[in-house]
């Protein structure tokens, strides 16, 4: 019986000091059925010229501007929904990625009928045995969204395969069955949260979403936002963890949500005073005003 065709998606912007790497591991992958697509948000740093030079069999997608992640991926999997791939994985441009850990999703979504997103366990590269995420949980009443055992050492705890709240767009794959019901990711996320909605709006319609801990892969974190806690990132997470409870919240949540997320920007905002920096400070303000104001694209900065 033929394995399912699976098209991995790599969304690049100037991302061509980590893009090679990226794309070795991928190509190193023991899965047969794998085509690999590159979707290049206009970078200028030569990130294409490499694509084309040292990954001919890559199918490079080029963007004429930079259109953010969500929008970048969705021009990957309307790729792969007109391909006919039966599994989608997206995944950022900053990750290494183990051998068998396109085969381990795979086996893990064909093992369960009604599961349609999966994810591995993630890493960070520096320290490789330090967890960044294992899905992730969202809680509604505090307006909280955060990965499940991040900075935990891997001790060998986590070993089944489990069912999370979502799985983060560092590296997720989804059948495109469902992709076809559900719609593509929402494009009004410039970064962050468009994997926490795409996951939600699929357990709303009854599909499952796992983390397989046996699928592994390494990020190099933050490397599209600049690397570290910069203003952009700050702004942005805010601005999407905000619009992505305005979109899924009830109305009733928003007694806990306003309070919780007041307290956490103010003590975040005295931290980076106190630290030095002021910039971080202004970022997480700017994003609460523009968030309550609407102010501009949800992608805005």
């Amino acid at each position: 019986m033929a394995q399912p065709g699976v098209c991995a998606i790599v969304v690049n912007w100037n991302g061509k000091a980590v893009l090679d790497r990226c794309l070795a591991t991928l190509s190193a992958s023991d899965y047969p059925q794998l085509e690999i697509v590159v979707v290049d948000n206009a970078s200028d740093d030569g990130s294409r010229d490499l694509v084309r030079a040292g990954f001919p069999s890559a199918h490079l997608i080029e963007c004429r501007e930079n259109l953010g992640y969500a929008a970048g991926a969705n021009s990957g999997l309307m790729h792969a929904l007109r391909t006919g791939a039966d599994y989608a994985l997206v995944l950022n441009n900053d990750i290494e990625i183990a051998p068998d850990a396109v085969t381990r999703l795979v086996e893990a979504l064909e093992a369960r009928a009604k599961a349609s997103f999966a994810g591995p366990m993630i890493y960070y590269y520096d320290p490789p045995d330090l967890i960044w995420s294992l899905g992730g949980r969202i809680s509604y009443w505090s307006g909280d969204i955060r990965h499940v055992a991040i900075r935990e050492r891997d001790e060998d705890r986590y070993r089944t395969v489990r069912e999370a709240d979502y799985v983060t767009g560092c590296a997720i794959m989804a059948r495109t069955a469902a992709i076809r019901e559900i719609g593509l990711m929402d494009e009004g996320y410039w970064m962050y949260n468009e994997d926490t909605d795409w996951c939600v709006r699929a357990t709303e319609r009854g599909h499952a979403v796992l983390v397989v801990p046996a699928a592994k892969v390494w990020h190099k974190v933050s490397t599209s936002s600049g690397g570290g806690l910069t203003p952009y990132k700050v702004y942005h997470r805010l601005r999407s963890t905000l619009r992505f409870f305005g979109l899924h919240a009830r109305p009733y949540h928003w007694l806990g949500i306003v309070p919780a997320t007041a307290a956490r920007a103010l003590a975040f905002a005295v931290s980076q005073l106190i630290a030095g920096r002021r910039e971080n400070a202004l970022a997480m303000f700017r994003g609460a005003r523009d968030s309550a104001l609407r102010r501009g694209r949800s992608a805005g900065g």
